[in-house]
């Protein structure tokens, strides 16, 4: 054999060599696929259901005047006063009856608001997301307690849910109807009660919020590409 043709051959050797190593490569690395998401740091477990099937809506309401300084929250969520100011039960002109014992708090937003999420009386419900949302609609007063919790929600009562949609960790609530707001902060505390019952209701990390298919934040004049506000869980 040639010089030449050694050399060929030492090539074609070569080169099967490294077609077979590429091979073992290819078939001894197995796709790791995608990495399991992280679970959000903020958001807060769904509503449990009782045995009796029951369960306590969460319900969004602006927090009362000085509420992060009367019952601050200490560096682990937990409250240093033994519950938030206002009355622990509010009885409506319906009968219908709020506990308003603070569960979770929102970080601040729009005019320096935060929203704090009470518990509802237990009631029997498939789908507490949607209740939740009527109930604040549908509710005779504006504000509960003293100090008060607010619900400038109450005040849109054309207002009606569509439906209430969980992808992931994004919630979907589309409603339908007027919303009604007296100036910007007002539209950013409705804003956030809604996408804060939603989200405490079902567990989602992110919302999206549309009154006839048109974005809520948009119909107000408010940022549309905001980041998720940190919800705190409030434990005793």
């Amino acid at each position: 054999m040639t010089l030449t043709s050694r050399r060929h051959a030492h090539a074609r050797l070569s080169a099967g060599c490294l077609g077979l190593a590429m091979l073992i490569v290819g078939c001894g690395s197995p796709d790791p696929g995608p990495e399991e998401p992280e679970e959000p740091s903020n958001a807060i477990p769904q509503p449990e259901i009782e045995g009796d099937d029951s369960v306590r809506l969460p319900l969004a309401m602006v927090s009362p005047d000085g509420q992060a300084q009367a019952a601050p929250l200490g560096g682990n969520g937990t409250l240093e006063d033994e519950q938030a100011p206002g009355s622990p039960v509010e009885e409506t002109s319906e009968g219908a009856v709020a506990q308003e014992i603070e569960i979770a708090r929102t970080a601040p937003f729009g005019c320096d608001d935060t929203v704090s999420v009470v518990r509802s009386v237990p009631m029997v419900t498939e789908d507490p997301a949607t209740a939740a949302l009527e109930f604040l609609i549908d509710d005779q007063l504006s504000s509960h307690g003293s100090p008060a919790f607010l619900n400038p929600l109450a005040a849109s009562e054309d207002l009606s849910v569509d439906s209430v949609e969980v992808e992931g960790d994004l919630v979907r609530v589309a409603l339908s109807g007027e919303p009604v707001s007296e100036g910007e902060c007002q539209s950013w505390q409705i804003l956030t009660q809604i996408e804060t019952t939603a989200r405490v209701a079902t567990g989602a990390s992110s919302s999206e919020v549309t009154v006839d298919a048109e974005p809520l934040a948009e119909l107000f004049g408010l940022p549309a590409d905001r980041e998720p506000l940190e919800i705190v869980e409030i434990t005793r």
